[in-house]
């Protein structure tokens, strides 16, 4: 599981069946001290919540755990499963 930024989301005119009702959102992968690493993806909404804003922390997972939460699976590369209100890192040792 990994932590992003929502940075915009993705309208497409034609989609999978499996696709419809799906919101599909851009985010920008972020380190532990907040700071982007890597290039954004596009991952599908899968928190039920209406949908996290723009700039909204989530929690993301990537490859087959994507596809773990529907029913049949879908072709997804990444999944929001968590919309992130707090957290805490320690990094002294």
């Amino acid at each position: 599981m990994y932590m992003g930024r929502i940075i915009g989301h993705i309208e497409a005119r034609i989609r999978l069946p499996n696709f419809e009702g799906r919101r599909l959102l851009l985010i920008q992968p972020l380190d532990f001290h907040q700071k982007p690493i890597r290039w954004p993806i596009v991952a599908c909404d899968c928190t039920g919540s209406g949908g996290p804003s723009q700039g909204s922390l989530v929690a993301y997972v990537e490859g087959r755990e994507a596809a773990n939460p529907f029913n049949p699976p879908i072709p997804v590369d990444a999944c929001v499963v968590a919309l992130v209100e707090a957290w805490h890192y320690d990094d002294e040792k």
